[in-house]
């Protein structure tokens, strides 16, 4: 890993000091993940279980590693490679390049490196904030994507009705004013 460029002085304010390090309780959270999956293993060759079980002789020098990463603010190169695998889907000919799903296998080490980012941004999105929209399902912990999905479907059907948002042509008014939100958004 090479150093960041240098920035001059004048840019820059030296915030080293806003990075937290790497704790065990990080680490910890993201390896958790690891035991309940049973993954292929990436271009490394080292399946998730390895790293669970390696974590207690292995855990100091990681955590000092992903410290490193995150002062120097890089994401190793290696990590982000992947290996292709093609996966032929069942019932389909295996001339039809629709017969194949692909999927990419990362190394475990960068995925874990992943899952810390994304706690400490979820972390100081809700409690330094700004915290993100009540409505905001993606990069939020306790909600997912049948949260989402239930909250339209209550959106488009009894829920706006009850509410007097009454229904043209099958789509609720207030269904529409959330459409025309939205492409006001973008």
């Amino acid at each position: 890993m090479a150093p960041p460029p240098a920035v001059p002085e004048a840019d820059h304010q030296d915030d080293d000091d806003d990075i937290p390090e790497g704790t065990g309780v990080d680490l910890r959270v993201a390896v958790r993940r690891l035991k309940a999956r049973n993954t292929a293993p990436g271009p490394d060759g080292l399946p998730g279980k390895a790293w669970v079980l390696a974590l207690e002789a292995l855990g100091p020098r990681l955590e000092g590693l992903l410290s490193a990463c995150l002062e120097r603010g890089q994401f190793p190169l290696r990590w982000k490679t992947g290996k292709l695998v093609l996966i032929r889907k069942p019932g389909r000919p295996a001339y039809s390049p629709s017969a194949y799903r692909p999927v990419v296998l990362l190394d475990e080490v960068g995925k874990l490196f992943e899952r810390v980012i994304a706690n400490r941004l979820a972390e100081h999105l809700a409690g330094t904030g700004p915290d993100l929209a009540e409505h905001q399902f993606g990069f939020r912990k306790r909600r997912s994507t049948v949260d989402a999905i239930m909250r339209v479907r209550a959106l488009t059907t009894g829920d706006a009705v009850a509410r007097g948002g009454g229904c043209f042509g099958g789509v609720s008014r207030h269904r529409q004013r959330l459409q025309l939100h939205a492409l006001e958004l973008h």
